[in-house]
């Protein structure tokens, strides 16, 4: 059945020319944006499910999402909103690559290109985790790899569609079970929220997969997999794959922990093994190619130039200037028809007013390109701050939970300690009572006292060193903590007054953008009508010939642009 969409322009600017694909929220498509001629992909929500209101909150919650995070391994969104009749659409940078889930299906994969990947990703969550964004759903499908730069399996991850802010609980009901079977946390298939360890736990199914191309469970239905994420014991990926390096064994089976606290902390501790791995192993990423370089420079300008060859702008000063030679030509007395003499003055002041439209057009799309560069620079520099405190955050916390660990202990030892010097005292009073001479047994039992209040003194003064060193780990951790609300608000702040600054300059454009096309159709009514009027004068057949031949010319550029590949 034929897409309905297809050809409709969305927002006044991007034409819908092919389906790339659907998915269970929305179907992407690929799209040109009419004003500078660059090929997007649209994702747009299902229209039968833009009267739910949660699926729609989820969908453009996905712009404002990615729009924070701004890392170059989360695709690009470059747009989002909604039309007239309520279709919420997302913009994003078209991608030309293919799924992790395409190369799984070809088997098992690499160790170091599987852990390059896996880095990628999870570095991309790591700067999503750290601005409170959940992923909710990853998945192979979620994960494209792309040439970039002359490098192969570059990681953009996707569909942030059940993403959501942790710190907004109002997207969905409590006790729901989202995402997909195969690939959900245990918390997630209890119903309980997700948070940033969910995701973790799906990248230990998505590395059990690319190494041994199957799942960590065998289930034969959604209900299967969601028990088995919550109660079995995951099958060793060894048994698939016998040889498999202990290091990506370990990784896997801790990912893949039911308990919350036995995984890792979070993505940066995470991304500190993987980069373990990476450095001991070597390979798995793909070495810089000039060839292919030089072949992501051809693509790239196949997508962001068209075959159209034609300025309509030029075009019609070209047509007033033929009607005008026609006029000349037919009254060479001067004078002619007033409708006709109207008609030709009139086009030559819309020509005119065109040309100024379209400048002003192009400065004002300059204009908003200038403030959404400005706005992911600083979305940029901010997440690499946030990045980088949380990174040492991280490494404070985790410095912190293994001297808890040494503290309980020294603790323990303080109070056995402090146990024998209590017992060693009492046998001295026992022994001590009525007796002035030291015997052997008062000598051991001094002996015990005084080893107990010796090693109970040290294990006090190791207490006290440690509980020191926690308190300026944690005053650390705190001062840390405090730096990161301050940027995470002034994020907040800018990206809310740079939406702003947009929606203000979207919508001068889309008033620009009315004002060409009624100009458009008034030129070309005044058009018809003039061409009518000198068609039929012999004195002005080539003149009209070489007018019907601007016209082929326009006609042909639009079949060009036509033909142009969709996919």
């Amino acid at each position: 059945m034929k897409d309905r969409l297809l050809g409709r322009v969305i927002a006044d600017r991007y034409r819908l020319e092919s389906r790339l694909g659907v998915g269970g929220m929305g179907a992407v498509y690929r799209a040109r944006h009419l004003l500078i001629d660059r090929v997007v992909a649209i994702k747009i929500l299902q229209p039968e499910r833009r009267g739910e209101e949660h699926f729609r909150a989820w969908f453009l919650r996905e712009a404002r999402a990615v729009n924070r995070i701004n890392h170059a391994n989360i695709v690009d969104i470059n747009d989002f909103g909604e039309t007239e009749d309520g279709l919420a659409y997302l913009v994003m940078e078209l991608l030309v690559g293919e799924s992790l889930a395409n190369v799984i299906m070809r088997g098992p994969m690499d160790l170091g290109i599987s852990i390059d990947i896996l880095e990628q990703t999870t570095a991309a969550l790591a700067r999503a985790h750290d601005l409170g964004v959940v992923h909710r759903d990853l998945k192979p499908d979620n994960i494209q790899l792309i040439n970039k730069g002359g490098r192969r399996n570059f990681v953009k991850l996707l569909d942030f569609g059940l993403a959501r802010l942790s710190r907004d609980g109002r997207l969905a009901a409590k006790g729901a079970v989202f995402g997909t079977p195969e690939y959900m946390s245990p918390e997630q298939a209890r119903g309980e929220d997700a948070s940033p360890l969910s995701d973790l736990y799906s990248l230990g199914v998505l590395l059990y997969e690319m190494l041994t191309s199957r799942l960590p469970y065998a289930a034969h239905d959604r209900d299967g997999y969601i028990e088995a994420h919550k109660y079995k014991t995951p099958t060793p990926p060894t048994k698939y794959v016998p040889n498999m390096d202990p290091d990506a064994v370990r990784i896997i089976l801790t990912l893949l922990e039911k308990d919350l606290m036995a995984r890792y902390r979070d993505a940066h501790h995470l991304l500190e093994d993987l980069k373990a791995l990476q450095r001991r192993i070597g390979g798995g990423v793909a070495p810089w190619d000039p060839a292919t370089t030089s072949q992501d420079k051809m693509l790239t300008s196949s997508l962001f130039t068209s075959g159209a060859t034609f300025d309509e702008v030029a075009q019609w000063a070209l047509r007033a200037t033929l009607f005008g030679r026609m006029v000349a030509r037919a009254y060479p007395g001067g004078g002619g028809p007033q409708k006709i003499v109207a008609a030709l003055e009139e086009i030559w002041q819309l020509a005119a007013a065109t040309t100024r439209l379209e400048g002003e057009l192009q400065a004002e799309i300059k204009r908003n390109e200038q403030l959404q560069r400005r706005g992911r620079d600083f979305r940029a520099q901010v997440g690499r701050r946030i990045e980088d405190l949380s990174r040492e955050k991280s490494r404070l916390e985790r410095e912190i939970a293994a001297a808890d660990v040494d503290l309980r202990r020294l603790r323990e030892e303080y109070e056995k300690a402090s146990s024998e010097l209590t017992r060693a005292r009492s046998t001295i009073a026992s022994i001590d009572k009525g007796r002035d001479e030291m015997t052997a047994e008062l000598r051991a039992a001094y002996e015990t006292a005084g080893a107990a209040a010796a090693k109970k003194q040290a294990r006090a003064e190791a207490v006290a060193k440690v509980e020191t060193k926690i308190q300026k780990w944690q005053e650390e951790a705190e001062r840390i903590e405090s730096q990161l609300n301050e940027f995470r608000s002034q994020l907040d702040r800018q990206s809310v007054a740079i939406e702003d600054d947009l929606e203000t300059g979207q919508t001068r454009l889309q008033t620009k953008m009315q004002e060409r096309e009624d100009y458009r159709n008034k030129l070309q009514e005044l058009a018809e009508t003039l061409s009518s009027h000198f068609q039929s004068k012999p004195e002005c057949k080539t003149l009209f010939e070489e007018l019907q031949g601007l016209d082929r010319a326009s006609q042909l550029s639009h079949v060009e642009e036509a033909r142009m590949p969709k996919g």
